[in-house]
């Protein structure tokens, strides 16, 4: 399941029913499960089984409270305890790679909504409205424990397996290098292995081009401005994030990336890079239009900027205008943009015929 349709239906589930997210290390799974969280204007606990002894889980024994009432009581972890205070989304990340004491505990949690016993004997429950998340690796070349069937059909199981243009759109927000993102865009393969990959080998994820990024801005690197001098250092970097293929495969595009346009270069100065536009390959072109429908949807347009987006729109060919077209068209109905959709819609309803009576052959 794709990552947008996934958190749609999270959010719509009832809060007592847990689910429980799976698939491979690096491919987005806590960036669900956090924007879930802000979309419910609910506060996150990230919990890692991996990371937990049984006493993390169940609580350790509370001595004063023992030597006062004479009955075994557990104090209950602050995270736990949180949970059933107020609403929250408590995820419980790597649940198959846990101690089974851990395990246990989280299963009582997933199973019954609750944990421990008071003096008076009862357990403490989960807030109604707190909702549980729990995520997996899978595959063979994880050493992990296996879900038992029993457990699975007490979730909402699904197995995440998010686009490169899910990834490519979270990347834009997330203010990643428009040098990875059009790398990634012309180069899907890259995002992640196709296959299986050997024990012991780097290979690029979704979090290891995030954690890349991170790095060469922390070194004071801005990519866009080494286009076909890429600095030495990008290369031995990327071989310990994203692996020695993918490290050679990207320092030889931002070698050859000389022509590095952004959204404002044609929103605000159109006449000035009008022919660096025209100059551009058709893949750098359908790049730069997916810089500028992403600010489009951000901000709204001056007159100047809708007359550049127009002028845009008639320097580049019917497939790219279109795509332009409809990136607009979802940016919602404020006055410059309706004079964008005017101006432009006897060149759309051209290309649409065009592609009619072509298809009618």
């Amino acid at each position: 399941m794709e990552a947008t349709t996934m958190i749609q239906v999270i959010k719509s589930l009832p809060a007592e029913m847990a689910v429980l997210i799976r698939g491979p290390h690096g491919i987005g799974k806590s960036q669900i499960v956090k924007g879930v969280a802000q979309e419910l204007g609910l506060d996150l606990i990230d919990v890692r089984a991996s990371t937990m002894q049984e006493g993390d889980v169940v609580g350790y024994p509370d001595l004063e409270s023992i030597k006062s009432t004479g009955v075994s009581t557990f104090a209950l972890p602050a995270w736990f305890v949180s949970a059933c205070r107020e609403p929250k989304v408590l995820f419980l990340d790597e649940l198959n790679r846990g101690l089974v004491g851990v395990l246990n505990g989280m299963f009582q949690i997933i199973l019954d909504r609750e944990l421990g016993n008071g003096p008076d004997g009862k357990a403490m429950k989960l807030h109604p409205d707190t909702r549980v998340v729990a995520a997996v690796n899978n595959g063979s070349e994880y050493t992990v424990n296996e879900m038992d069937p029993a457990l699975l059909d007490r979730f909402w199981v699904t197995d995440l397996k998010p686009t490169a243009g899910e990834w490519l759109d979270w990347a834009r927000g997330a203010g990643i290098s428009s040098v990875i993102v059009d790398f990634i865009r012309n180069h899907p393969e890259h995002l992640r292995p196709t296959k299986e990959v050997e024990p012991g080998k780097v290979a690029p994820t979704q979090r290891s081009w995030d954690r890349y990024d991170r790095s060469i801005k922390h070194m004071g690197i801005n990519l866009e401005d080494h286009g076909g001098n890429p600095p030495a250092i990008l290369y031995p970097l990327g071989t310990g994030f994203v692996g020695v293929e993918a490290s050679i495969a990207f320092q030889d595009f931002v070698k050859n990336y000389q022509s590095v346009l952004t959204a404002e270069d044609v929103l605000d100065r159109w006449k000035k890079n009008e022919d660096k536009v025209k100059g551009l390959s058709a893949d750098r072109l359908l790049a730069l239009v997916e810089k500028v429908k992403a600010a489009v949807s951000k901000d709204d347009l001056t007159q100047k900027q809708v007359d550049n987006l127009v002028s845009l729109f008639r320097a580049i060919t019917g497939e790219q205008q279109m795509a332009l077209y409809n990136g607009v068209l979802g940016c919602g109905n404020n006055t410059n943009l309706v004079r964008f959709h005017k101006q432009v819609a006897g060149e759309i309803l051209t290309i649409i015929n065009k592609a009619q009576s072509v298809s009618k052959k």
